[in-house]
């Protein structure tokens, strides 16, 4: 498949002056998920968020300490305020092959079905990948008839994860975190079942199109690793329209000991191929004490935008968030 290189009607602009970005307040933040246990490596969070048929759904999910089941379920959720969520659906480890771990999900409209992006370890190769399904009702998803969209052989990486998917015009636009290959062999890359943690690649952002959603065209790496806070990870976890252009969300991180403590920088587009980054020498934001913030997604509401997102607690665990903003000023 052939990609007309105007397929965005957008001029492009170097210039930066004009973006004006507001932070979202951590402290008038709701809790709207909270970990299973207080403790060090019980997370809830790695939230998507789309607004479809009037309702707000949410992805999330669960995760564990390792050796106790990392990734232990991933859920969907539905709100007609964006803070009271009921959930719908699940997917479990073990519907997985009792896979090592499942991470992020997002959720789209294709027709008039839903489809269901998810990345999760397969316990066959120890290697990230993203299936989908896809049914008329949320409750209709079957696991078991899951398709593969994407894995790390596919494009020649360590593995891929982490999908955010919007549609622009007749396309499917996936932006997904990938780990190169080392530049030799490393036979512990893939050991742990999670080759992004392991400090032998580096977790980076790279953007696939599709006609259809399902067979998927590799158009590159759309941001660069940074020089200080984020020289080892530029995951995106969103993109948000603004006059002019796109904002994109990433999660930023220096050495892998940051891997799962990563923090919020911001980047700019105007034809959502390349990245520019705006937080060059720090986050554009951080939870307080400087800890993590990830995994942000926003919608408008109204007048409002709401942003979820994945924070650390001082005791170590992480809970899902979402923070109101009434107007934007740009």
């Amino acid at each position: 498949m052939r990609i007309d290189p105007n397929w965005i009607n957008m001029k492009s602009s170097s210039s930066r002056e004009f973006l004006i970005f507001p932070k979202f307040d951590i402290g008038e933040s709701v809790v709207i998920r909270e970990p299973e246990v207080y403790k060090q490596g019980y997370w809830v969070g790695a939230p998507s968020v789309t607004g479809l048929d009037g309702n707000i759904y949410l992805t999330y999910r669960i995760r564990r300490p390792k050796g106790e089941g990392r990734g232990i379920i991933s859920r969907i959720a539905r709100s007609t305020d964006g803070i009271n969520f009921q959930d719908v659906f699940e997917i479990k480890k073990e519907m997985l092959g009792n896979t090592p771990s499942i991470e992020r999900s997002c959720l789209v409209r294709a027709g008039v079905n839903f489809r269901l992006y998810f990345s999760y370890v397969n316990p066959e190769n120890n290697m990230w990948q993203i299936d989908f399904v896809e049914a008329e009702a949320l409750e209709k998803f079957e696991i078991a008839s899951r398709k593969k969209v994407l894995d790390g052989n596919m494009i020649r990486a360590s593995g891929v994860k982490d999908p955010w998917i919007i549609q622009v015009g007749d396309y499917f636009l996936m932006y997904v975190s990938y780990a190169p290959l080392p530049n030799r062999n490393e036979p512990k890359l893939h050991a742990t079942g999670d080759a992004f943690a392991t400090g032998l690649t580096t977790s980076q952002s790279a953007l696939l199109i599709s006609k259809d959603g399902i067979n998927f065209v590799w158009s590159g790496e759309v941001i660069g690793l940074g020089d200080s806070w984020d020289s080892s990870t530029t995951r995106i976890s969103s993109i948000t329209k603004i006059n002019g252009g796109f904002v994109a969300f990433y999660d930023g991180a220096s050495k892998k000991e940051e891997n799962y403590e990563e923090r919020c920088g911001i980047a700019f587009s105007t034809d959502l191929k390349t990245f520019n980054r705006m937080s060059i020498s720090e986050p554009y934001i951080e939870g307080q004490n400087g800890k993590s913030i990830r995994y942000v997604d926003t919608i408008r509401s109204g007048n409002s935008f709401l942003f979820y997102f994945e924070s650390t607690r001082d005791d170590g665990s992480h809970e899902l968030m979402v923070a109101k903003v009434n107007s934007f000023r740009w």
